[in-house]
């Protein structure tokens, strides 16, 4: 009988799920060697480095906690997409670097609008965990 209330109640508890999108602290940038707008990044998930991460956003630097994606990690928004489709994040060669993942924006992620920078996450948050957005500064 309320069938459609319980579903719509269950679509707006229910949280987001990133999977493949852990808590990464930055631990090196450095400037991109055949890119002037690009950085390349280090980063620990607690247990292992991961690197190298081309990177474009500027609005970090070493010690910040962030949201890393890793290949195969759905990436809601496509920012760089009029429609902003979602797609599916693989590795990738960017300006002669494999990028062995995407530190993404609150707009990437589909819970803010502001694709300007990437999302900084709470100092508190575990390294290595699985991302979600109450972990957000």
């Amino acid at each position: 009988m309320f069938s459609w209330l319980k579903q719509l109640f269950n679509s707006v508890t229910q949280p987001q799920s990133f999977e493949n999108i852990i808590v990464a602290k930055v631990t090196k940038v450095e400037k991109h060697p055949n890119a002037d707008r690009l950085r390349v990044v280090e980063l620990s998930d607690g247990a292992q480095t991961i690197a190298p991460v081309v990177c474009g956003a500027w609005n970090f630097e070493t010690n910040a906690i962030v949201a890393l994606a890793l290949p195969g990690a759905t990436i809601p928004h496509d920012q760089h997409d009029p429609e902003g489709k979602s797609f599916v994040l693989s590795k990738a060669k960017i300006r002669g670097i494999e990028s062995q993942g995407m530190i993404c924006s609150g707009k990437e992620l589909g819970i803010t609008d502001d694709g300007s920078g990437i999302l900084i996450l709470k100092d508190s948050a575990t390294l290595g965990s699985n991302f979600s957005a109450d972990l957000v500064r």
